[in-house]
Protein backbone atom coordinates (compact mmCIF):
# COMPACT_ATOMS: atom_id res chain seq x y z
CA UNK A 1 0.00 0.00 0.00
CA UNK A 2 3.13 2.69 1.26
CA UNK A 3 4.52 1.54 -2.32
CA UNK A 4 0.92 2.64 -4.31
CA UNK A 5 0.86 5.78 -2.36
CA UNK A 6 4.85 6.68 -3.38
CA UNK A 7 3.53 5.99 -7.17
CA UNK A 8 0.62 8.22 -6.92
CA UNK A 9 2.05 10.74 -5.08
CA UNK A 10 4.98 11.00 -7.94
CA UNK A 11 2.26 10.86 -10.94
CA UNK A 12 0.80 13.71 -9.12
CA UNK A 13 4.06 15.57 -8.69
CA UNK A 14 5.83 14.54 -12.38
CA UNK A 15 3.31 17.15 -14.13
CA UNK A 16 3.85 20.00 -11.73
CA UNK A 17 7.51 19.05 -12.15
CA UNK A 18 7.45 19.67 -15.76
CA UNK A 19 5.48 22.60 -16.27
CA UNK A 20 7.76 24.56 -13.48
CA UNK A 21 11.03 23.17 -15.47
CA UNK A 22 8.99 24.22 -18.70
CA UNK A 23 8.11 27.60 -17.25
CA UNK A 24 11.56 28.18 -15.61
CA UNK A 25 13.43 27.51 -19.28
CA UNK A 26 10.63 29.90 -21.11
CA UNK A 27 11.88 32.76 -18.70
CA UNK A 28 15.49 31.77 -18.62
CA UNK A 29 15.48 32.24 -22.92
CA UNK A 30 13.45 35.10 -22.89
CA UNK A 31 15.80 36.34 -20.32
CA UNK A 32 19.09 35.61 -22.15
CA UNK A 33 17.28 37.20 -25.41
CA UNK A 34 17.03 40.16 -23.34
CA UNK A 35 20.97 39.90 -22.85
CA UNK A 36 21.21 39.19 -26.48
CA UNK A 37 22.90 35.97 -25.33
CA UNK A 38 21.72 33.67 -28.10
CA UNK A 39 23.57 30.60 -26.30
CA UNK A 40 22.44 30.84 -23.35
CA UNK A 41 18.39 31.78 -25.03
CA UNK A 42 19.16 28.58 -27.72
CA UNK A 43 19.66 26.15 -24.28
CA UNK A 44 17.22 27.45 -22.43
CA UNK A 45 14.54 27.05 -25.46
CA UNK A 46 15.78 23.81 -26.27
CA UNK A 47 15.09 22.41 -22.97
CA UNK A 48 11.77 23.89 -22.93
CA UNK A 49 11.13 21.57 -26.15
CA UNK A 50 12.60 18.75 -23.89
CA UNK A 51 10.12 19.54 -21.48
CA UNK A 52 7.33 19.67 -24.22
CA UNK A 53 8.13 19.08 -27.78
CA UNK A 54 5.14 21.09 -28.81
CA UNK A 55 5.50 24.15 -26.99
CA UNK A 56 4.41 27.04 -29.38
CA UNK A 57 6.67 29.42 -27.85
CA UNK A 58 9.62 27.40 -27.30
CA UNK A 59 9.49 26.82 -30.85
CA UNK A 60 9.18 30.10 -32.38
CA UNK A 61 11.60 31.13 -30.13
CA UNK A 62 14.02 28.51 -31.59
CA UNK A 63 13.24 28.77 -34.65
CA UNK A 64 13.93 32.84 -34.90
CA UNK A 65 17.80 31.73 -33.32
CA UNK A 66 18.16 29.06 -35.35
CA UNK A 67 17.57 31.28 -38.34
CA UNK A 68 20.02 33.64 -37.06
CA UNK A 69 22.67 31.69 -37.16
CA UNK A 70 22.43 30.50 -40.54
CA UNK A 71 20.48 27.02 -40.14
CA UNK A 72 17.49 27.32 -42.04
CA UNK A 73 16.42 23.93 -42.22
CA UNK A 74 16.26 23.44 -38.74
CA UNK A 75 15.04 26.47 -38.20
CA UNK A 76 11.61 25.63 -40.76
CA UNK A 77 11.07 22.57 -38.53
CA UNK A 78 10.78 24.34 -35.14
CA UNK A 79 8.37 27.28 -37.26
CA UNK A 80 6.32 24.26 -38.26
CA UNK A 81 6.02 23.03 -34.94
CA UNK A 82 5.09 25.94 -34.02
CA UNK A 83 2.47 26.62 -36.38
CA UNK A 84 1.11 22.92 -35.93
CA UNK A 85 0.86 23.93 -32.42
CA UNK A 86 -0.67 27.52 -33.15
CA UNK A 87 -2.28 27.57 -37.13
CA UNK A 88 -3.33 31.34 -36.24
CA UNK A 89 0.36 32.48 -35.53
CA UNK A 90 1.26 34.22 -37.98
CA UNK A 91 4.62 35.08 -37.03
CA UNK A 92 5.59 31.99 -37.27
CA UNK A 93 4.62 31.48 -40.78
CA UNK A 94 6.66 34.27 -41.36
CA UNK A 95 9.92 33.09 -39.57
CA UNK A 96 9.30 29.51 -41.60
CA UNK A 97 8.73 31.87 -45.13
CA UNK A 98 12.50 34.13 -44.50
CA UNK A 99 13.80 30.23 -43.59
CA UNK A 100 12.35 29.24 -46.76
CA UNK A 101 13.69 32.05 -48.68
CA UNK A 102 17.15 31.36 -47.18
CA UNK A 103 16.75 27.69 -49.06
CA UNK A 104 15.79 28.90 -52.30
CA UNK A 105 12.17 27.75 -52.02
CA UNK A 106 10.41 30.72 -52.94
CA UNK A 107 7.13 29.57 -54.06
CA UNK A 108 6.50 28.01 -50.51
CA UNK A 109 7.44 30.95 -48.79
CA UNK A 110 5.20 33.31 -51.06
CA UNK A 111 2.60 30.77 -49.91
CA UNK A 112 3.58 30.91 -45.85
CA UNK A 113 3.70 35.22 -46.50
CA UNK A 114 0.02 34.98 -47.63
CA UNK A 115 -0.79 32.56 -44.70
CA UNK A 116 0.53 35.06 -42.37
CA UNK A 117 -1.95 37.39 -43.70
CA UNK A 118 -4.83 35.64 -43.93
CA UNK A 119 -4.43 33.83 -40.07
CA UNK A 120 -3.73 37.22 -38.32
CA UNK A 121 -4.83 39.94 -40.40
CA UNK A 122 -4.43 42.29 -37.12
CA UNK A 123 -0.60 41.53 -37.16
CA UNK A 124 0.97 44.62 -38.47
CA UNK A 125 4.38 42.74 -38.54
CA UNK A 126 3.22 40.25 -40.82
CA UNK A 127 1.89 42.78 -43.50
CA UNK A 128 5.94 44.50 -42.99
CA UNK A 129 7.16 41.28 -43.64
CA UNK A 130 5.64 40.33 -46.74
CA UNK A 131 6.05 44.15 -48.03
CA UNK A 132 9.85 43.65 -47.56
CA UNK A 133 9.71 40.36 -49.53
CA UNK A 134 7.48 42.04 -52.31
CA UNK A 135 10.02 45.36 -52.16
CA UNK A 136 13.24 42.73 -52.92
CA UNK A 137 11.51 41.09 -55.62
CA UNK A 138 10.70 44.09 -57.11
CA UNK A 139 6.90 43.98 -56.46
CA UNK A 140 6.44 47.74 -55.42
CA UNK A 141 2.70 48.09 -55.71
CA UNK A 142 2.34 44.69 -53.90
CA UNK A 143 4.51 46.23 -51.08
CA UNK A 144 2.53 49.00 -51.06
CA UNK A 145 -0.75 47.43 -50.37
CA UNK A 146 0.76 45.60 -47.42
CA UNK A 147 2.28 48.66 -46.11
CA UNK A 148 -1.16 50.12 -46.50
CA UNK A 149 -2.76 47.54 -44.77
CA UNK A 150 0.27 47.82 -42.21
CA UNK A 151 -0.59 50.89 -41.44
CA UNK A 152 -4.31 50.85 -40.68
CA UNK A 153 -3.63 48.15 -38.04
CA UNK A 154 -0.53 49.09 -36.40
CA UNK A 155 -0.65 51.37 -33.40
CA UNK A 156 -0.40 55.45 -33.88
CA UNK A 157 3.65 55.33 -33.81
CA UNK A 158 4.21 52.54 -35.99
CA UNK A 159 1.77 53.70 -38.22
CA UNK A 160 3.32 56.98 -38.65
CA UNK A 161 6.61 55.32 -39.24
CA UNK A 162 4.97 52.73 -41.64
CA UNK A 163 3.43 56.09 -43.31
CA UNK A 164 7.38 57.47 -43.99
CA UNK A 165 8.14 54.51 -45.55
CA UNK A 166 5.24 55.04 -47.82
CA UNK A 167 6.30 58.38 -48.22
CA UNK A 168 9.82 57.15 -49.25
CA UNK A 169 8.06 54.40 -51.94
CA UNK A 170 6.40 57.55 -53.26
CA UNK A 171 2.92 55.86 -52.34
CA UNK A 172 1.26 59.24 -50.49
Amino acid sequence: MRGMLTVLSLLLWLPAALAASLEDSLRQGDEALARRDVVAAMTAYSAALEADPRNVKAAYERGRLLALIGEPSKAVADFTTAILGDPSFGRAYVGRAEAKLVLKDGKSAIADFDQAIAVAPGDFEVHVARAAFRLKIGNLGGARADLEAARAVADPATAARIGEMLEKLGGE
